[in-house]
């Protein structure tokens, strides 16, 4: 098990694993992360499975996707490094990749299809319910004992499982509505409620078996020869399952001279996003048939994985349809709570690193803050229930394991714990601070803004959510910076993949849904998945706290990638181009007011990048005189230069160190001593630098062609005008304790 339970962005994900096979259910945002935080290989996973397809489980797959495609080409700039060990030597999948979904399968990858080049990753799509193919290799079909009358649709079917799909639609109009009044008059809040039901009650839903093959009986070779069965290839037969003929002229059969069988064990997944879909799975009788099955087979080990949210979960609906279920140690339920619930963060490094951060600079580093988490569900069950926590393992088979397994678990407490080892002395890091601030980092000065310093509360705050190029790694979330105007609400520039879980982190599960209510626009520089591809997440969690349409700036490519999402959820929002909002142009009448709400005034700069419509942007507040340019993704630019004159913060993409020009000239991308000259030339108080290429796993190179204006951007740092002077101090102080180096040879180890 993992990801997904300290946040409400993301449905948990489960995988299933043989000697041979993996099958992967769900990749929720973030997942790439979660895979090069516990070292899990993506390459060797045969097919992924969604529950729904909708962000909440297939947030992942684009990056994951894109990421596959870029290592055949060898276009990511990892220099031979964590994803290429994670995702594969750059060879193709020999292979295809299986990828199944409920209804709105198709249309969602036709959507990745227009940002995302995957047409060289051998990639199966099957839409569950649309007569897709049975991968059936030798074997035949299973059993089917009580699970015969149950409509499902068989996906695969090989020698060590079989898994099938039972689909769940609920009707639309009057059905959900009469449902949630029953939950009502019931005196039960609806797992819909007024803010998910109208969401999340169009989205079909796939529950999945996965029944493992009886394990034959001891053969008994005693029986057989008293039966006339000759010794040699006659005892093999039987023992694979063939009848064979005796000495004494009739045919004797695998189960005269077997022990019996042992059943095989079922796992099954279960994600049930509101009560209408709980309805939906008792009327068609899986639940039912597998009570059967398990009092047909008191010795059948069967397992449920439920991924529904906490509320489902508590309700009585939910204890009613499950208790019909025999109360043995056979049968056992794993409780992924949806909710917020896990103890430790999912991202261990990254939270070890910002506490890090805090200790030094606690203005500048907030500690990460939990979801609140929703009610727990344990009491659903009178035995059996087990807390499903990030890494809990259950084993399957061998019988002899079956059960819990919480080593993955403990080991990487162990390795959390042991994380400070052969960490500098403060001697050391003093040292190496002050050589850094005295010899290599030269002093600039610029005059200081009217707007910058004073006491109290401040026009603008300013939080990275991610400050990574590409993918992310262990430390550095996809690109997005999230403004806050003081009473006003907020614009995000850009939106990469896992930007909601980051601004969960930053300001905790109830003030998240303020912030997502508050926010009235959303600025993307270029079309690039790892600059949007997060913005289907936040636009469906923001449609669950408010309806106002969230204005959206982009460049062209990106309307036709909100309106293929449209088709699968369909969130209203305001599109307006890039275009329309440089300088000299009037914006569109929805642009403005949210513009006027926030008091800032917003025009883009068309930039230099390796894609068509590329854009930085200028802020300006109107109260109290500040100025925020942000370049995006780009090379050196003089318009930008001249747009962003004077400004209070230029922050400015530094994917290279010095050295490395014609890989930065390669990929129209910016050396750290380039951006430095920008904010220079563009007389700006303070130069940010962001958007670090994934070979600089906590800072990029401190060299001299750093100033004391210079700053360098962390995931999650957050600075405000009263904080902007001293924000330069973090730089030797950092580079003092982390120095750089290249990733761990071991990571990518399954």
């Amino acid at each position: 098990l993992g990801l997904g339970c300290d946040t409400l962005d993301t449905i948990p994900s489960v995988l299933l694993f043989f000697d041979k096979e993996r099958y992967l259910f769900n990749i929720g945002e973030g997942f790439q992360k979660f895979s090069l935080e516990h070292k899990i290989k993506m390459a060797k996973i045969d097919a992924i499975f969604l529950t729904r397809t909708t962000t909440e489980a297939a947030g992942g797959l684009p990056g994951t996707l894109l990421t596959m495609a870029d290592k055949l080409h060898g276009d990511h700039d990892v220099a031979g490094g964590t994803q290429q060990r994670s995702f594969g030597e750059g060879k193709p999948r020999e292979t295809a990749l299986g990828l199944y979904g409920p209804k709105g399968m198709r249309d969602f990858t036709n959507c990745l299809r227009t940002y995302v080049n995957i047409k060289d990753v051998k990639l199966e799509v099957s839409e569950i319910g649309e007569g897709g193919g049975i991968r059936e290799p030798e074997g035949g079909a299973r059993k089917e004992g009580a699970l015969g009358g149950v409509d499902r649709h068989v996906l695969v079917r090989n020698d060590a499982v079989q898994i099938s799909s039972v689909v769940l639609e609920v009707e639309s109009g009057e059905a959900g509505d009469r449902a949630d009044k029953r939950a009502r008059l019931d005196g039960e809040a609806s797992a819909g409620g007024s803010d998910r039901g109208s969401v999340d009650r169009q989205v079909a839903v796939s529950v999945y078996l996965l029944e493992l093959g009886d394990i034959p009986g001891k053969f008994l070779p005693q029986k057989a020869a008293e039966l006339g069965v000759p010794k040699g290839p006659a005892f093999g037969k039987l023992c694979r399952g063939e009848s064979v003929m005796s000495t004494y002229g009739n045919y004797v059969a695998p189960e005269d001279v077997m022990e019996p069988a042992t059943p095989g064990p079922i796992a099954v997944i279960l994600d049930l996003p509101t009560l209408d879909h709980l309805r939906c799975l008792e009327a068609k009788g899986l639940v039912a048939a597998l009570a059967e099955e398990a009092r047909t087979s008191p010795g059948k080990p069967i397992v449920f994985v439920h991924l529904s949210p906490a509320d489902v979960l508590a309700s009585s609906e939910f204890a009613a349809l499950f208790s019909d279920l025999p109360s043995n140690s056979a049968t056992r339920h794993v409780l992924v709570h949806h909710n917020g619930s896990e103890e430790q963060h999912i991202f261990s490094s990254a939270t070890r690193l910002q506490t890090e951060l805090h200790a030094i600079y606690p203005e500048f580093f907030p500690l990460h803050r939990r979801c609140d988490p929703r009610r727990p569900a344990e009491d659903s069950f009178e035995s059996g229930a087990i807390k499903g926590t990030n890494l809990l393992k259950y084993h399957l088979r061998p019988l002899s394991r079956l059960g819990l397994d919480n080593s993955e678990a403990e080991e990487a407490a162990a390795r959390r714990d042991k994380a400070d080892e052969g960490a500098p002395t403060e001697e050391d890091v003093a040292r190496a601070r002050d050589k850094l601030a005295g010899e290599v980092i030269r002093p600039h000065q610029v005059g200081k803004p009217v707007c910058v310093g004073g006491e109290g509360d401040t026009d603008l705050e300013v939080t990275f959510c991610g400050t990574g190029a590409a993918v992310p790694s262990k430390y550095r979330n996809l690109s997005g910076i999230y403004c806050r105007l003081a009473g006003r609400g907020g614009i995000l520039l850009d939106g990469g993949e896992g930007v909601c879980g980051q601004l969960t982190r930053r300001y905790g599960g109830e003030k998240f849904l303020q912030v997502l209510a508050d926010l009235k626009v959303v600025w993307v520089s270029h079309i690039h998945a790892d600059h949007h591809s997060g913005l289907p997440s936040l636009l469906r969690m923001r449609s669950k706290v408010t309806s106002t349409p969230l204005v959206i700036v982009g460049p062209r490519q990106l309307r036709r990638v909100l309106n293929m999402y449209s088709k699968i959820e369909y969130v209203p929002t305001i599109f307006v181009d890039c275009a329309q909002t440089t300088a000299g142009s009037d914006a569109p009448e929805a642009l403005s007011c949210r513009l006027s709400e926030l008091g800032i005034s917003l025009t883009s700069v068309p930039v230099i990048h390796s894609c068509h419509n590329a854009f930085g942007v200028v802020l300006e507040g109107k109260t109290c005189g500040w100025k925020l340019s942000f370049s995006g993704d780009t090379r050196p630019c003089e318009a930008f230069v001249r747009a962003a004159e004077g400004s209070t913060v230029l922050i400015h993409e530094a994917t290279f160190e010095n050295g490395l020009l014609q890989e930065a000239l390669a990929k129209k991308h910016s050396l750290s001593s380039e951006a430095i000259e920008v904010g220079r030339r563009a007389s700006a108080y303070r130069t940010i630098l962001t958007h670090f290429s994934q070979r600089y796993p906590k800072i990029p190179v401190v060299d001299d062609t750093f100033t004391t204006s210079t700053c360098v951007a962390f995931d999650l740092m957050t600075f405000n005008l009263r904080t902007l002077e001293d924000l330069p101090k973090v730089v030797p102080e950092v580079a003092a304790r982390y120095e750089v180096t290249e990733r761990d040879p071991a990571e990518g180890k399954e």
